[in-house]
């Protein structure tokens, strides 16, 4: 199962801090799991789509864990998201934020603020000076969090899928150069680390 405990329950346990790892080739099923269920949970928020991605072969998802750093959390002892740091050939010293999602249940606990910062620090071990994403039109939510965690929008806009010509996304901008990755509720240079 994936998720975590219910918002509101009074008769659950106080949830766990997120646990982060980066993903190996071993992990291409929990890979697979994971984004495949973000891709039928947010359809919205992502450029590909389940009916794409539920073809992929063995091999193909063990190719985007040796291209891309993806990044796992857990909590409660479930997986509750994901993000990715992947190169941009043009451009080394931008990689972008990818595949982030985080579960429904995990949302608002720290979830989301532990894998951006593991992308970020693994940006920053990079080299980069910033990292890049794109956040869609209809994920305000995802907007507001992004900016609470420093980043800024480039003013560059883009249709999300072409066939889709009203579902537009936005690209956005964070500063690595002074950004402290430390710890939980950390803040330098408007990133922080902490509560989602």
């Amino acid at each position: 199962m994936l998720g975590g405990m219910s918002d509101g329950d009074p008769g659950s346990p106080v949830p766990q801090p997120a646990g982060v790892r980066r993903l190996g080739p071993e992990d291409w099923k929990l890979l697979r799991d994971i984004r495949l269920t973000a891709l039928a949970e947010a359809p919205y928020a992502f450029s590909s789509t389940l009916a794409r991605e539920q073809g992929f072969s063995e091999a193909k998802w063990r190719s985007r864990l040796a291209e891309t750093a993806y990044f796992a959390a857990w909590q409660d002892g479930e997986p509750a998201g994901l993000a990715a740091g992947l190169d941009d050939a043009a451009d080394p010293a931008r990689p972008h934020l990818v595949s982030m999602w985080v579960s429904p249940p995990a949302r608002g606990r720290g979830v989301a603020d532990a894998v951006v910062a593991a992308v970020a620090g693994w940006a920053r071990d990079q080299g980069a000076v910033a990292l890049l994403l794109w956040v869609t039109d209809a994920n305000p939510r995802a907007r507001a969090f992004y900016q609470r965690m420093g980043f800024r929008s480039t003013g560059l806009r883009q249709l999300v899928r072409p066939e889709e010509r009203d579902h537009w996304e936005e690209q956005m901008t964070l500063d690595l150069s002074g950004a402290d990755l430390s710890g939980p509720g950390t803040q330098r240079s408007g990133l922080t680390t902490g509560s989602s």
